[in-house]
């Protein structure tokens, strides 16, 4: 009795499986179904490139004083492990079917991987946009006049605009999925640096984890 239950059991969950892919493009909100694209292993292998290259705008901070080399350094390995941290939470609150899975023609292999109902948020806009903010908000702190505060901002967050891009585009995320991961990215981004500043005066100190930010004061 006990071997045909599980038998049974093992059936409705192979025909659930199998019945629910590909999934009804209906069920999308009408905002991401209006792109919602097939996957594209070219399209996902270039975002994962320009991705790499947007989280390694703040390169743009040595031409700093090699004195705040260190600084800097840990400021954004901070940006970073708050923005895994926190993405991997989200990931893991929030269950999502990637867009590929709406099409017919998806890889069997991206069906059954442990990534297909990780949507939301996208995790490499995230890391792209924390790049970005953090190499533009440094070098306006660092370098209020100069000219190559507007070149700067203007090439940190067109990397990462374009890796948002070619993440929906590639059928890995919707548009609301990267619209998310840019807000958090930036908003770390941003954050981390200013938080070092403002508590400086303060003897105050701010480190991340991933599981938030820890305050220190000194006395």
């Amino acid at each position: 009795m006990k071997r045909l239950i599980t038998l049974i059991v093992l059936a409705i969950i192979v025909s659930v499986s199998v019945s629910a892919f590909p999934l009804d493009p209906a069920d999308v909100n009408p905002f991401d179904r209006t792109v919602m694209m097939p996957y594209s292993k070219p399209l996902s292998d270039v975002s994962l490139g320009i991705g790499f290259a947007a989280a390694l705008t703040p390169a743009v901070l040595f031409t700093e004083p090699a004195s705040e080399y260190l600084t800097i350094g840990v400021m954004y390995a901070e940006a970073l492990v708050l923005s895994f941290g926190t993405k991997e939470l989200i990931k893991h609150l929030v269950t999502r079917e990637r867009p590929y899975m709406y099409d017919p023609d998806t890889p069997q292999s991206l069906v059954e991987s442990d990534k297909h109902d990780k949507s939301f948020l996208s995790g490499h806009t995230t890391y792209a946009f924390t790049g970005a903010a953090f190499a533009s908000y440094v070098f306006c702190k660092y370098n209020p006049e100069s000219k190559w505060r507007i070149p700067v901002i203007a090439a940190s967050f067109s990397l990462a605009t374009a890796t948002a891009a070619l993440r929906v585009a590639s059928g890995n995320h919707f548009m609301t999925d990267v619209i998310a991961g840019a807000l958090l990215g930036t908003a770390i981004g941003i954050a981390v640096p200013a938080l070092h500043t403002l508590l400086a005066d303060k003897d105050i100190t701010v480190s991340a984890s991933p599981f938030g930010l820890v305050f220190s004061k000194s006395y």
